[in-house]
């Protein structure tokens, strides 16, 4: 039986990549659910006789319960196995799109909007412990950093996809397509992974700075994807009514800038495969009030404007994966890492909500050019917390929690380790797996 267990773990260790791209795929295809109403919003409006602000309660429902269930559901996710709440966030959404496509009312959407919502609070809570169960090392960061692109990647690939379908397809075809996807991607998890036993935790770690690191963390998610999603939702107002802009020319260039935040997650990944420590990443922060300024300026050429708001999503990209790759450490304990990314998705999402009403404040008060003012503001509390967060060093990175027993053994040996390829774990005498 003890041989078998190690030939399993030797099975589970020939690609650990496998294990995170699939993992990303899931991230994505739930960031697909979560932009799937925008590309059909003009047909639902017309269809379901919405408002504006009923059309947007419908888009946004789905961030509003990650802002209020965000950290519950990472108490919940560690009862229930990382694993197991992933496939079923899958399952959830996919069963919560198809009833959205079947809605004769606004209620009905709304709360088919909800229920996904559920959903994918569960993927991207549990996605990430999914990812430091099964990783390690280097890979282990470049893995999270990564993770960090799934939700600008899902956006673009609904806003191509959708408004290339919007002329021949329904709104209803439209999001049962959506369905789809998260279905297949959940038994193909359910195969693929390897089973992670469930976490029984007792109750008792509550001691004085427990949550301390991921509660830094968490606020400077919300600060940066403040910025990220402000930015978006003010640029096309902004080309059109200043730029003279068509709306089609708008919605490119939406969709361009968009891609610049997944390129970002993406650079950070390569960097910290590479073994760039995570806090020399966070300096580039600095790109983005700097970048905004041509990007908001009515007198340089439009493909200038277009090309520094990408830079903005860029740098905004490239923080936000560098936040998710320092989760690991900013907890003491390796199972805490579930609640931390609970908080880090509930403090995300309120950024995410108050980003594009507190930029119109902004505009409204002080003009165009006071974007450059808020991104220094909100983008510079993200960048001192995280760089107050983030390891110094690459070996860092990756030892602020143990190897856990389900990770591929990777290649990666870290200084300090013994022949066995297991770091110094510091919370060993607390473990309480069985």
């Amino acid at each position: 039986m003890h041989d078998s267990k190690r030939g399993s773990q030797r099975r589970a260790s020939t690609s650990p990549w496998k294990y995170a791209l699939a993992t990303w795929l899931a991230g994505v295809l739930a960031a697909v659910g979560l932009g799937a109403v925008s590309p059909a919003g003009s047909a639902l409006r017309s269809s379901l006789g919405l408002s504006g602000g009923a059309l947007a309660w419908a888009t946004s429902s789905i961030t509003a319960v990650s802002a209020v269930l965000g950290i519950p559901a990472g108490w919940w996710v560690r009862r229930f196995g990382a694993q197991r709440a992933l496939s079923w966030g899958l399952l959830v959404m996919s069963v919560a799109a198809v009833s959205s496509a079947t809605a004769g009312s606004w209620g009905l959407l709304l709360g088919s909007r909800i229920a996904e919502g559920v959903g994918y609070l569960l993927v991207f809570v549990a996605g990430p412990v999914v990812l430091t169960h099964l990783t390690q090392g280097g890979v282990r960061s470049a893995a999270l950093a990564l993770w960090g692109t799934c939700v600008p990647t899902g956006l673009a690939i609904a806003a191509a996809t959708g408004g290339a379908l919007a002329s021949w397809w329904t709104w209803n075809q439209w999001l049962a397509l959506t369905a789809i996807g998260p279905l297949i991607m959940a038994g193909v998890l359910t195969t693929v992974l390897p089973r992670l036993p469930r976490t029984a935790v007792p109750c008792t770690h509550r001691e004085a700075g427990t949550w301390n690191g991921a509660l830094r963390l968490g606020v400077a998610y919300g600060s940066l994807s403040l910025v990220g999603v402000a930015v978006v939702m003010v640029l096309p107002p902004f080309l059109t009514e200043h730029r003279q802009a068509t709306p089609a020319v708008a919605g490119t260039a939406v969709a361009v800038v968009c891609l610049g935040s997944a390129v970002g997650g993406l650079a950070a990944g390569w960097l910290l495969r590479r073994g760039l420590a995570l806090s020399s990443l966070v300096p580039l922060g600095v790109l983005m009030p700097v970048a905004c300024l041509p990007a908001f300026s009515a007198e340089c050429p439009l493909a200038v404007s277009v090309g520094a708001a990408t830079l903005v999503l860029v740098g905004d990209g490239l923080l936000i994966s560098a936040v998710f790759a320092a989760v690991p450490t900013s907890v003491s304990r390796p199972e805490h890492v579930d609640v931390a990314n609970g908080i880090l998705n509930q403090l995300g999402s309120v950024g995410i909500l108050m980003g594009p009403p507190v930029f119109g404040l902004v505009i409204a008060a002080a003009g165009w050019g006071a974007i450059a003012a808020a991104t220094l503001l909100f983008g510079g509390l993200g960048t001192v917390l995280l760089l107050t967060t983030a390891p110094t060093s690459a070996t860092g990175s990756a030892a602020g929690v143990s190897q856990s027993p389900e990770a591929p053994e990777g290649r990666d040996m870290r200084e300090g380790s013994d022949p066995s390829g297991k770091a110094a774990d510091f919370s060993k005498p607390d473990r309480t797996r069985p």
